[in-house]
């Protein structure tokens, strides 16, 4: 099996992340305008034709994740285990500081931007409306701290699930 090149993962989750942004509850049509770095892709809502930076990052749950489990041809059943969704966790919270710390050194800032995190790991199957609401609580503070992104958007989750974050404000679309 190969595995997608940089540019055919980043079309995948831009189309992806637009798909599942509808289903917010203030969810927009984007359309690509510009791909690029720092932010990855320019998108406009085609309603109001405000543009958006979207910067795209996905995690998985460790280094390995990749060759032995979504490369492999071999089915296994993914169990729930609470150690496993703890790394996952911290990793993801990980990637965002990351990616705040990035975007203050050195992004476009004529945009708004949003995050977009595929949650590509087989264990969000057991990371319900529940595990979110409970997870945005947790960590309230952190997540009241993210500029200069507007928005930390979490897709796919289990049942169409989408988490938005925005300072002072969670949602869930389904």
């Amino acid at each position: 099996m190969n595995w997608p090149n940089k540019k055919d993962c980043e079309n995948f989750e831009i189309k992806g992340f637009i798909d599942s942004y509808k289903k917010l509850k203030h969810g927009r049509h984007f359309i690509v305008i510009n791909e690029r770095e720092k932010p990855d892709r320019i998108v406009k809502d085609e309603l109001t034709g405000e543009e958006f930076g979207i910067e795209l990052t996905s995690e998985y749950l460790n280094e390995r994740s990749v060759p032995d489990k979504h490369m492999s041809d071999k089915s296994e059943y993914i169990l729930e285990n609470q150690q496993n969704t703890d790394t996952y966790e911290s990793r993801i919270l990980d990637r965002i500081r990351e990616k705040i710390e990035k975007a203050k050194k050195g992004y476009d800032l004529n945009y708004q931007l949003i995050l977009s995190v595929y949650m590509n790991e087989y264990e969000t199957i057991y990371m319900n409306e529940d595990y979110w609401r409970d997870f945005a609580k947790r960590y309230e503070s952190f997540f009241d701290s993210i500029a200069p992104f507007i928005e930390i958007v979490l897709w796919p989750l289990p049942n169409d699930l989408v988490v938005s974050v925005r300072k002072n404000n969670k949602e869930m679309g389904a």
